[in-house]
């Protein structure tokens, strides 16, 4: 089933773009709601815009509900102060999940369980001096074995695409699904602060 989905979304990679980034929120009981993350996230529904025809070309996030959590997407160059805003939605009593790639072939995986975080980068794994990369897959060490499939090693070339095994992992463990009815469907969108400059 796993590897049904790599596929499906290895077959869709061609309908993100060139930068996305994709979070899932799901609360461990009851729901949270688009204004909930909202406030979560620093802000008030009165700084939501209405819904966007195309959420893809808008320079912020759209928030869709989808069950008992939310989803945002953006299309525009992942940086780290919208992961910092969109990170404040994980914490005590929900799961969250990050998962970001650019135009210059970065990925990068983010999840939370409550307090127990795990990452993932690509094209190459994070790792320290004394720190292997799987160790720093925290809530997702299950998936070690499909991780480990998207790097380059001196035998073999990556056999999956980075960017489907982490969207793939996300459907497994949220149960939601990234499909275009998702990714085009009107949301309201939240604007993004711009990046402060170095």
């Amino acid at each position: 089933m796993l590897d049904e989905a790599v596929a499906r979304y290895t077959g869709m990679l061609d309908q993100f773009g060139e930068d996305m980034a994709y979070t899932v929120t799901i609360p461990d009981s009851g729901v949270l709601t688009i204004d909930d993350a909202v406030r979560r996230m620093g802000y008030t529904a009165s700084d939501l815009q209405g819904p966007d025809d195309l959420p893809h070309l808008s320079d912020g996030i759209s928030l869709h509900q989808v069950g008992a959590g939310i989803v945002t997407l953006g299309w525009v160059f992942p940086v780290p102060e919208h992961r910092q805003m969109t990170d404040q939605l994980g914490g005590e009593g929900f799961r969250h999940w990050y998962v970001a790639f650019d135009i210059n072939g970065c990925t990068s995986m983010h999840v939370r369980y409550g307090e127990a975080e795990g990452d993932l980068e690509g094209p190459e794994p994070a790792s320290g001096p004394f720190t292997p990369w799987t160790e720093l897959l925290g809530p997702l060490s299950a998936y070690a074995g499909l991780f480990s499939r998207c790097y380059d090693t001196e035998e073999a070339d990556a056999s999956v695409d980075i960017d489907a095994a982490c969207l793939a992992v996300v459907e497994a463990e949220s149960g939601v699904r990234l499909d275009g009815e998702l990714m085009n469907s009107p949301a309201p969108i939240l604007s993004l602060p711009s990046p402060e400059c170095a």
